[in-house]
């Protein structure tokens, strides 16, 4: 197969991904009552190349997540350099270091993983420095909750600890704080996790009424975040495939 049918075949078979999430969210949401256009799909991207992004972008995509500063940096560069205005929002959705916050604060929009108060300081200081404003979903730790040990490995403040950190990310001056973000913990009914979710969101929406955004849900349990509240939904290989090896 030559370069050129080769890049054709991958754009069918990301434009055919892409439209099957897309009708699997939309079927979601009217089971829930609700209005698919309140859903944010962040096709999270990682291992996959630019020319991908660049495809997903010519399909509507608006949204895109990475997990790992290095590679997300590079390829936020590379993007905006071929698409300019047309370039996507990035959404870092990884663990992150406090090291690490100057180089997420340049290019992305929104942080999904904030566990710490330590990690919300350096991402407003950077923030301020690059003169940009970022939103942050507060990672939380479900496992506790439902009757598990603590998953240091995933991330993520437990509960009795979010009051505080949303205090925090709140009286930052550039961070804006946009809700919870969790991963259902494995071997746990996601529909049960994102209950969980679900009540803290609310919790948190008492003391803090404008953040409203909950990101949960991925390739394999997206239908019951969405049933569970989900604004922002991360997926990847539902979309692009199963990941190649890291380089």
């Amino acid at each position: 197969m030559s370069a050129v049918e080769d890049t054709a075949a991958r754009a069918e078979q990301l434009r055919e991904r892409l439209g099957a999430v897309r009708g699997r969210v939309g079927a979601a949401a009217r089971a829930a009552g609700r209005d698919p256009g309140e859903l944010t799909l962040v096709v999270v991207t990682k291992h996959f190349p630019s020319r991908d992004v660049r495809e997903l972008v010519g399909l509507g995509v608006t949204d895109v997540g990475e997990n790992r500063d290095q590679e997300a940096a590079a390829k936020a560069a590379d993007v905006a350099a071929q698409l300019g205005p047309a370039a996507p929002r990035w959404h870092f959705v990884g663990q992150l270091q406090t090291n690490k916050a100057r180089s997420v604060a340049r290019y992305a929009a929104a942080v999904h993983s904030v566990d710490r108060a330590r990690l919300a300081g350096a991402l407003d200081r950077a923030a301020q420095d690059a003169q940009r404003r970022l939103d942050v979903f507060l990672q939380v730790d479900l496992a506790p909750a439902l009757g598990q040990d603590a998953d240091p490995g995933r991330g993520g403040a437990v509960a009795a600890d979010v009051p505080a950190l949303a205090e925090a990310v709140a009286g930052a001056d550039a961070l804006r704080l946009a809700g919870l973000m969790a991963v259902a913990p494995r071997d746990v009914d996601p529909a049960r996790a994102f209950a969980v979710l679900h009540e803290l969101s609310l919790a948190l929406r008492r003391d803090h009424p404008s953040a409203t955004g909950l990101s949960a849900g991925m390739s394999g349990d997206l239908e019951q975040a969405v049933a569970a509240g989900a604004t922002h939904l991360r997926v990847g290989s539902a979309v692009l495939g199963p990941r190649p090896a890291p380089r």
